[in-house]
C-alpha cells in the first residue's frame, strides 16, 4: 500500500515545491505555516535519499525546483521511481 505521509505539492508554471508536514489535515501558504508545520527532517532524509540516487532536489523546502526542457519523461518517471523507494524506506 502507498504509505500516507502528510505532504503538500505547490506549483506555478515550472516551479515546484513539495513540503513534508507535520501532520495530516494542516496547509501552508505563507512563511508563518512553513516554518510552523513543514517536517524539515523529514525532507533532508528524502534529499539525502534521493540524492544518493542521482535525483538532485532544492536542498531545503523552503526553496523552488524547476523543470525545463532537459526533464523529459524518462527523467521525470525514473524520479517518481527513486522518490517512490525512498518513501517506501521512510
Amino acid at each position: 500500500s502507498r504509505q500516507q505521509i502528510p505532504h503538500q505539492i505547490n506549483a506555478v508554471g515550472t516551479m515546484f515545491g513539495m513540503y513534508f508536514l507535520t501532520q495530516q489535515g494542516v496547509h501552508i501558504s505563507n512563511y508563518a505555516d512553513a516554518k510552523r508545520y513543514a517536517d524539515t527532517s523529514r525532507y533532508a532524509r528524502v534529499f539525502h535519499a534521493l540524492l544518493d540516487r542521482g535525483v538532485y532536489l532544492a536542498p531545503s523546502q523552503f526553496e523552488a525546483g524547476f523543470v525545463s526542457a532537459a526533464h523529459d519523461a524518462a527523467i521525470i518517471d525514473a524520479t517518481i521511481m527513486a522518490l517512490e523507494a525512498v518513501i517506501v524506506d521512510e
